[in-house]
C-alpha cells in the first residue's frame, strides 16, 4: 500500500511529479492518519507524525516519490470586512475570543457560515458577504483536530505558516514566569492587603484583583501598552516618548514605580539580547533611562509583528497570574484554588483588554484607592517577602 508521510507546500514542487489529486474540505485537511483515494483512483495512507494544516495546492509525497496534489473543497464562508484598521483589530479579537477558525484574505477575514458570528460582526459595524471558497484557516487557530504546522512539511513558507506560531512562541516566552524580569518578587501591595485582613481566601483575592485589572494599575498598564504599541507601529517617536513618560508618572508609590521599572528594564535587557528588533532600539533611543514594563513588552510585540489584541490580552493574563501566584504563597491558597481564580478572571481580562484598546491616552485613570494605599503601606511593612 502506498503511504504519504510528508508534505510539500504549494508551488514548491515540480508539477511533473503529480500523479493524482485528492479533494478535501477543511476538516479533512487537518487529519494526521487516514485512508484517501484520489480522483484518478490512487489509494494511499496519509500517515504524518502529527496533524498538519494542509492547504489548497499542497503536495502529499508518496513512498515512490510521486505527489498527490491537495485540492481544497469550496465551502460556504462568510467574508467579513471592517471600515478601519482599529475596527479590524476589534473584530479579530472578538473572533479569537470565541475560538473561531479564521482564514485571512486581502483586507478581510473569512469564517465558516455561522449566524451567531455573522450577527456579532454586523453588530460591530463590519460588512458580511456570503461566498464559497476553500477554507484555509490560520494554522495557530484551534482546530477540532488540534492542527499545527507539522515539522514534516518541506520548506515551509514564512509568509503563511511561520508567523502565527512564532508570535505565540515569543509571547509565551516573554510572559512566562521563567522570563528573567523578577516578576515573582513583586505583589503590587498584595502582601500588605493580606496582612491587613483585606484578603483571606480565594474569593477575596479574586475581588481584589478584579478591581486592580478593571479600575487600577492593570487597566492603566493596558492603555499604556496599546498606545506604546501603536506609537512603535507608526514610528511616532513623540507619541512613544509621551506614553513612556506617562506610564512612569502613573506609578502610585515608590515600590510600584520600582516594580514597573525593574521589570521593564530587565525585560528590555533580556529581549534585546535574545530577541532583538529595531523597535526595542527605537524605544531605548527616544526614552532612555527607566522603562515601564507594559511599554517595554508592547515595543517588543510591535517590533516582532505580533498583533496588538492578543499581545495585550496575554500581558493582562500574565499580570493577573503573577498576582494570583503571590496570593497562593501568602494567604496561603491551594494551587487548584489559584487556578479557579485565574479561570474566573478570564472574562475580566478579555473585557479590560477590549476597553483599553478603545481608551484615548488622556482618559487613562485609576480608581483603586485601597490597592494604591496598600502599595504605599507595604513600604514600611515590618515583615515581608516581596519587593512591592
Amino acid at each position: 500500500m502506498l503511504r504519504a508521510a510528508s508534505v510539500i507546500r504549494s508551488g514548491e514542487f515540480d508539477d511533473a511529479r503529480v500523479v493524482d489529486r485528492v479533494a478535501l474540505d477543511a476538516d479533512e485537511r487537518n487529519r494526521r492518519r487516514v485512508m484517501l483515494t484520489g480522483e484518478g483512483g490512487t489509494t494511499f495512507l496519509l500517515d504524518l507524525p502529527q496533524a498538519a494544516a494542509l492547504r489548497d495546492g499542497d503536495g502529499l509525497v508518496l513512498d515512490d516519490g510521486t505527489i498527490v496534489r491537495v485540492l481544497g473543497v469550496a465551502e460556504p464562508l462568510a467574508q467579513i470586512t471592517a471600515a478601519t484598521p482599529l475596527d479590524f483589530v476589534r473584530l479579530a479579537w472578538h473572533l479569537g475570543n470565541r475560538h473561531a477558525d479564521v482564514a485571512f484574505a486581502p483586507g478581510a477575514l473569512c469564517v465558516r457560515r455561522d449566524h451567531v458570528l455573522e450577527a456579532m460582526a454586523a453588530g460591530l459595524g463590519a460588512s458580511v458577504t456570503a461566498i464559497e471558497a476553500p477554507f484555509d484557516a490560520e494554522p495557530s487557530a484551534p482546530h477540532h483536530h488540534h492542527a499545527t504546522v507539522s515539522p514534516t512539511i518541506s520548506h515551509p513558507r514564512e509568509d503563511n505558516a511561520e508567523f502565527p506560531a512564532a508570535g505565540l512562541y515569543r509571547l509565551q516566552a516573554w510572559l512566562s514566569p521563567g522570563y528573567p524580569v523578577g516578576a515573582f518578587s513583586f505583589s503590587s501591595g498584595l502582601e500588605w492587603a493580606i496582612e491587613a485582613g483585606d484578603i483571606i481566601d480565594g474569593a477575596t483575592l479574586q475581588r481584589w484583583i478584579v478591581v486592580i485589572i478593571t479600575d487600577g494599575g492593570g487597566f492603566c498598564d493596558a492603555v499604556f501598552f496599546a498606545h506604546a504599541y501603536r506609537a512603535i507601529e507608526q514610528s511616532d517617536d513623540t507619541a512613544l516618548t509621551a506614553v513612556a513618560e506617562l506610564a512612569l508618572a502613573f506609578a502610585p508609590s515608590k515600590e510600584r514605580h520600582l516594580e514597573t521599572t525593574a521589570q521593564g528594564n530587565a525585560f528590555l535587557a533580556a529581549t534585546r539580547a535574545a530577541w532583538p528588533c529595531a523597535a526595542l532600539d527605537q524605544l531605548a533611543s527616544v526614552a532612555p533611562g527607566p522603562c515601564a514594563y507594559p511599554v517595554a513588552v508592547a515595543a517588543a510585540a510591535a517590533g516582532h509583528g505580533i498583533p496588538l489584541a492578543p499581545a495585550l490580552a496575554a500581558y493582562l493574563h500574565a499580570f493577573a497570574a503573577n498576582l494570583i501566584s503571590a496570593g497562593v504563597r501568602l494567604i496561603p491558597l491551594g494551587q487548584t484554588d489559584g487556578q479557579r481564580v485565574l479561570a474566573a478572571l478570564e472574562p475580566v481580562v478579555a473585557a479590560t483588554a477590549e476597553r483599553a484598546l478603545a481608551t484615548p491616552l488622556h482618559e487613562v485613570g485609576s480608581a483603586s484607592f485601597r490597592a494604591d494605599l496598600a502599595s504605599l503601606r507595604h513600604e514600611t511593612q515590618y515583615t515581608r517577602l516581596f519587593r512591592s
